[in-house]
């Protein structure tokens, strides 16, 4: 059977309907924002653990443990994927992707001897805010 005429205008009609009905469902509930859910989604909780541990990566960093600072920098973006989200306000900034470049780069040309945690962890937070898949 061939869809023509009548029964396109009725199709037609009908996924109009439809259409108006959505329309005015989501005009009556007043929820206009895009739901958040999946990585970019983040519990009150794991926001705060994600604070907890910036705060602590920063206190590794100001002793000069570039290892620490980077496996607590890592848990804490995995706490909270915002912090590695350029569009997003938490965003841990282009002063902390400078740093993170020079790490890798010293941790690459030997200049930093650390633990070797720190090369995967650093590899991790690059992916991370270069869009790759952790």
């Amino acid at each position: 059977m061939r869809a023509s005429g009548r029964m396109l205008t009725g199709l037609a009609l009908l996924l109009g309907v439809a259409a108006l009905v959505a329309a005015g469902r989501v005009a009556a509930v007043g929820n206009f924002a895009v739901p958040v859910t999946g990585e970019t989604a983040c519990a009150p909780e794991d926001a705060n653990r994600a604070q907890t541990l910036l705060g602590q990566a920063h206190e590794a960093e100001s002793r000069g443990d570039v290892a620490g600072a980077l496996s607590l920098y890592r848990a804490a973006v995995a706490a909270d994927p915002r912090l590695a989200d350029r569009k997003d306000p938490r965003y841990l900034g282009p002063s902390f992707e400078r740093r993170l470049n020079d790490w890798i780069a010293g941790l690459k040309g030997g200049r930093i001897k650390e633990k070797a945690s720190a090369l995967p962890d650093a590899s991790y937070l690059f992916r991370r805010m270069y869009g790759g898949c952790g």
